[in-house]
């Protein structure tokens, strides 16, 4: 199972609301690990019970992914001056922990398609999982980790969730 601390943290703080509502809700990490491939089944899964927007709830894991990876490795931002350099630089240390989440499976890839500094960065997000929201989250917790005021539009490439543009700007 891929990331199931991070998504044991969101389903224990995110979804305590809900106080059992779910039947998933009421499972442990490896019950859970041997009925999903990966973490956007179960919140799929949790947001259909619950009826809830699936997209949001996995950008919300996408913070809570990144919030994660910043206790586990908390020097991961040392060397970055803002959240556009982190995704036009594949070797920042924060890309190569991402990396390491993907242990049996190909890393993502960032494929920089427009870079003007400091205001927009256009990149192309390519993964073996469907990660599109998860990534959007996650892109969206590194700016407000580095206190930056930016617009992320997120376009999927022919529908899939594991192919999209995303377009990172600061606001006029």
């Amino acid at each position: 199972m891929v990331m199931m601390d991070p998504l044991e943290q969101m389903l224990n703080i995110d979804l305590r609301q809900y106080h059992g509502q779910s039947e998933l809700l009421d499972y442990d990490s490896d019950q859970l690990a041997s009925h999903y491939q990966h973490p956007v089944q179960v919140l799929d899964e949790i947001a259909h019970q619950l009826k809830l927007d699936s997209n949001a709830l996995q950008r919300q894991f996408g913070r809570v992914l990144f919030q994660y990876l910043l206790e586990k490795h908390p020097d991961l931002l040392d060397n970055a001056k803002d959240s556009f350099e982190l995704f036009c630089h594949p070797d920042t240390p924060l890309q190569l922990e991402i990396s390491h989440i993907y242990a049996d499976r190909e890393p993502p890839r960032f494929t920089v398609i427009q870079w003007q500094p400091p205001e927009l960065l256009v990149f192309d997000y390519q993964s073996s999982l469907p990660f599109a929201h998860v990534c959007h989250g996650f892109l969206k917790a590194c700016s407000n980790y580095f206190a930056e005021p930016v617009i992320i539009h997120q376009q999927l490439i022919d529908g899939a969730l594991n192919h999209a543009r995303f377009t990172m700007s600061h606001p006029d």
